[in-house]
């Protein structure tokens, strides 16, 4: 008798809960409805795309893995332009440079803003980071304060601490090369702590690194559409955390614990030794002094604390990735490292190790990290921006609210600018387009982002890939690993979903380029400051 009543119990839950779902999904739809008759009063046709299913749009059309190679299809299949609506949410992809200029660029007062994605900003505590803020004035107030300390002008003052960096990643290398991964992981979080808070971390399970990955996992996991139901269904975030099914507000909770965390402990860090008088110069020490002696209420410490967290967190994965990205290509293309090396002996010989000095004199080096960046973009759909107002292009109606995504994948796999899109080909980049910086009309530039919102700290960002690149290149060969029987394994391309893309495991071997790289090496250690 227990178990009919429990039986019992269940199907009455199940019904009211099927009632509830198809009452939402009217709803839905009546909304959705009327909303694009008022939006639309000229009927003008929206921008081509897969046809929506009643109700649920495009839901099946969002990819949850590949999705750079399946939003690619879609350009393939559609065009430049890809619309897309889900559940009465509105989402347009941009598939090329051009298209992405006229939008980004050319209208960027309407193409900035942000959408308001509750997962993100309200349930794991993102809402601090200009990177996700509506586009006005507190966005500009901390955008103009971030380009001030890290624009092109001033982004020589890290050479040093990025040069210490790299010596100290090839000397780890050195010593055990089968930790590639967390040598770069390492590396990458140091010269960013370092920068920003004057911070040295610990040689191994640093407190502040494993906080900043753990934010980052939940970051990279709720980037992408679609990813969470309460963004399309802002309401769902009143859902009790204890009822069946809402286990991501509870996953959400604990991220939102790491995010505040990697936002407040390195900044109290700083403003305790300001007090106690043992501040390295760095960053967020800079700032707040000169807050505080100017005492002028143009720039107050939330605004520094924000700045200084989002630097981490926009520089600490996308660094790695690049890296990696640059350690599968040499696996890979052989030719590629023989030429790069060839390169360095010949400007550099073998007494010494490059600098930033060398930069103008090692363009194929250049050319290494550009093609990187084209290869496997970092964020190969970026972070999605939003139009303010509706807007008419090319006789299509984009209404107010939709999620614009550039696609970075796309563009950079274009192979009417780049032939043969998937191979490694740092050449491409020499002669004409063999500049240090990407200039706004170079495609590439969209692996850093798009119009206002494009990265702060891409020049910062790119000298430690340079310097990075070039110091290990001078002292290792880089190739495929071997198996049991020390034949070499076959190593193909493959990459990871999610909002930054990075490879998936793969075999390789780091060996020294002779017996002249450890004295080589060991000499860094009398540069460390």
């Amino acid at each position: 008798m227990r178990s009919l009543g429990i039986y019992s119990f269940l199907a009455h839950t199940n019904r009211l809960i099927l009632g509830f779902v198809t009452l939402l999904l009217l709803v839905i739809y009546i909304q959705n409805f009327r909303a694009r008759r008022r939006a639309n009063p000229q009927n003008l046709p929206y921008p081509p795309g897969p046809k929506p299913l009643p109700i649920l749009g495009n839901i099946f059309d969002l990819a949850r893995e590949n999705e750079a190679q399946s939003y690619l299809k879609l350009a393939h299949q559609y065009g430049d332009l890809v619309f897309l609506t889900v559940l009465g949410k509105n989402i347009l992809f941009v598939n090329s440079f051009q298209t992405a200029t006229e939008l980004f660029d050319k209208r960027s007062s309407n193409y900035s803003d942000r959408n308001s994605l509750p997962m993100i900003n309200e349930m794991m505590g993102w809402d601090w980071s200009f990177g996700h803020m509506p586009y006005g004035e507190r966005w500009k107030t901390h955008r103009r304060l971030f380009h001030r300390q890290f624009q092109q002008s001033v982004a020589h003052r890290f050479w040093p601490l990025q040069l210490t960096e790299a010596h100290d990643l090839i000397r780890r290398l050195l010593h055990s090369p089968e930790n590639l991964i967390d040598h770069l992981r390492r590396s990458t979080a140091s010269m960013i702590m370092n920068v920003i808070y004057g911070i040295h971390i610990a040689p191994d399970d640093d407190k502040y690194i494993n906080i900043a990955e753990k934010a980052l996992e939940g970051m990279a996991k709720a980037a992408q559409p679609g990813a969470f139901l309460v963004d399309l269904i802002p309401w769902l975030k009143y859902v009790p955390a204890w009822i069946p099914g809402a286990g991501w507000k509870r996953q959400a909770r604990d991220w939102k614990t790491a995010v505040l965390e990697m936002r407040d402990l390195p900044f109290e860090y700083v403003r305790e030794a300001l007090r106690n008088g043992t501040a390295n110069p760095c960053f967020v020490s800079n700032l707040v002094s000169e807050a505080e002696a100017e005492d002028s209420g143009k720039v107050d410490m939330e605004t520094i604390k924000g700045c200084a967290g989002l630097a981490y967190a926009a520089g600490a994965e996308s660094n790695v990735s690049a890296l990696s990205c640059f350690a599968l290509a040499m696996v890979i293309h052989p030719e590629a490292q023989k030429k790069a090396q060839e390169e360095i002996d010949s400007v550099i010989g073998r007494g010494r190790l490059p600098d930033f000095n060398d930069r103008c004199a090692l363009p194929y080096i250049t050319a290494i990290i550009k093609e990187v960046l084209r290869w496997n973009p970092v964020a190969p759909l970026g972070l999605p921006h939003m139009t303010t107002n509706d807007d008419e292009y090319r006789g299509y109606f984009i209404p107010a609210g939709t999620t614009v995504i550039g696609n970075s994948w796309a563009i950079l796999h274009d192979p009417t600018t780049y032939p043969e899109p998937d191979k490694f080909n740092p050449g491409r980049f020499l002669g004409v387009r063999n500049g240090q910086e990407l200039s706004p009309g170079d495609p590439l530039s969209t692996a850093f982002g798009y119009g206002r919102r494009i990265c702060p700290g891409r020049f910062m960002a790119e000298a430690q890939l340079w310097i990075s690149i070039a110091c290990i290149l001078s002292c290792f060969d880089i190739g495929p690993g071997a198996d049991e029987n020390g034949e070499p394994i076959k190593t193909e391309a493959r990459f990871a979903s999610g909002m930054i893309s990075h490879p998936l495991p793969f075999h390789f071997s780091i060996t020294p380029r002779g017996d002249w790289v450890k004295a080589l090496i060991d000499q860094t250690i009398d540069l460390a400051p």
